[in-house]
């Protein structure tokens, strides 16, 4: 009888965790709910990189058939640089944007981050893009 109880209970907690959107790879909280994910990055701008750092971006964009309000979502590499979108920037449906690590005017392709520094680090890194509430919609590679 205690062995029926205990198969019971490993069951009901494999269940809770096939459940959970986070079940497999453990990184990803909310890809699975949000059109929206990282298409693209470029991690590597050419040299000098401080005069060419708009060539360090990453792209995001909107799979879905809505708009999405991407005001507080945010962007950081793995030392936790970040960057937060802007209030009022809609990521229309179908659409992608790209952020920039250098300045620039901000459009509806292109925003930019303003730094004056590289952020990405040339041998690898790796972009997460965060919720208004921070949780984790996509992390590439």
């Amino acid at each position: 009888m205690v062995w029926i109880t205990k198969i019971s209970l490993g069951l009901a907690i494999l269940l809770v965790l096939m459940a959970s959107p986070a079940y497999g790879d453990g990184n990803v909280s909310s890809s699975e709910k949000s059109p929206v994910r990282i298409s693209n990055v470029s991690f590597v701008a050419p040299s000098p990189e401080r005069a060419n750092l708009n060539e360090e971006w990453v792209e995001i964009e909107n799979g879905g058939n809505t708009d999405v309000n991407l005001a507080g979502w945010s962007i950081s590499d793995e030392q936790e640089h970040k960057y937060v979108f802007p209030d009022g920037f809609i990521l229309r449906s179908g659409a992608r944007v790209k952020v920039h690590t250098g300045a620039g005017n901000d459009t509806q392709q292109d925003l930019y981050w303003g730094r004056s520094v590289p952020v990405w680090n040339n041998d690898g890194d790796r972009a997460t893009l965060r919720d208004s509430s921070g949780s984790i919609i996509d992390i590439k590679p």
